[in-house]
């Protein structure tokens, strides 16, 4: 109840009111607080958006369950992240770089010698969020997906990859930390395999938990259940279900992982 009154509180503060000083500035004949209060009213409702799909939307379909093919070792299923919070990110950094462009635009064109040099840092800060859609468009920010295969658990998050053997993983377990978050944790010695893409706009990392001893990283993956296209508790017991279960990990190379994982028969 408390995000949800949070919420309406910034929809009425940051989106309702601006866009009614929009409309009265276009009313009595100013354009420009009319298109800043609209932009402004425009990029607040976009990040509502986001905070909605990470905060409050319930995932029930298991729809976006799909079998990935491949080889004998790469075949897998696959748990894509949610394409809505991706769209998001990308339309509220595009808004917020357009909003920056016309402030630019504005300052070069102003009769106002001492606006030009405003036009340039405006620019400079539309260069540095559009900088997203642009790691969007290379796929070195990209829509983030786990896939489970026959050899281990493979993470491509928003900007990184992680991949470890089910051989070394000794837990599965879930916790909550600003939302729900499945952790699977590895032997200290195990092989990881991981990569950090971006340095800039990581909304996600690899997670850097020490081991006892001071020596390294624990070896885990730290999966955020606001970015999963599909109820984090069932993949939390998906996961559980292959830990204990070697036997049944060869069908995650086909489609029976899918039909069990969409069947809930995970006992």
């Amino acid at each position: 109840m408390r995000v949800v009154v949070s919420f309406a509180f910034i929809a009425i503060v940051l989106v309702l009111a601006p866009l009614a000083i929009s409309i009265y500035g276009f009313a009595q004949g100013q354009p420009g607080m009319g298109r800043y209060a609209l932009a402004f009213a425009v990029v607040c409702a976009l990040v509502l958006w986001v905070g909605y799909e990470t905060r409050l939307r319930r995932h029930t379909s298991t729809g976006p369950l799909v079998h990935r093919p491949g080889g004998p070792d790469t075949a897998a299923l696959e748990i894509p992240y949610s394409t809505r919070i991706y769209t998001g990110y990308l339309l509220v950094m595009t808004a917020v770089a357009l909003v920056f462009v016309m402030a630019a635009v504005d300052s070069f064109a102003s009769d106002d010698p001492g606006r030009v040099g405003g036009g340039y840092v405006y620019g400079g800060v539309a260069m540095l969020f559009g900088s997203l859609p642009a790691l969007m468009a290379t796929g070195r920010f990209r829509r983030g997906y786990l896939r489970l295969t026959p050899e281990g658990a493979y993470q491509r998050g928003w900007t990184f990859e992680s991949f470890l053997r089910w051989s070394s993983i000794v837990a599965v377990l879930p916790k909550y930390a600003d939302c729900p978050v499945i952790v699977v944790v590895a032997e200290d010695d195990a092989p990881w395999q991981r990569r950090q893409i971006t340095r800039l706009w990581r909304q996600d990392r690899l997670p850097k938990v020490k081991r006892q001893d001071g020596n390294g990283l624990v070896p885990m993956l730290d999966i955020p259940g606001k970015f999963l296209s599909v109820d984090p508790t069932l993949v939390y017991y998906l996961l559980g279900f292959y830990l204990t279960n070697p036997s049944a990990r060869v069908e995650l190379g086909s489609e029976s992982a899918v039909r069990r994982a969409r069947s809930g028969a995970l006992g």
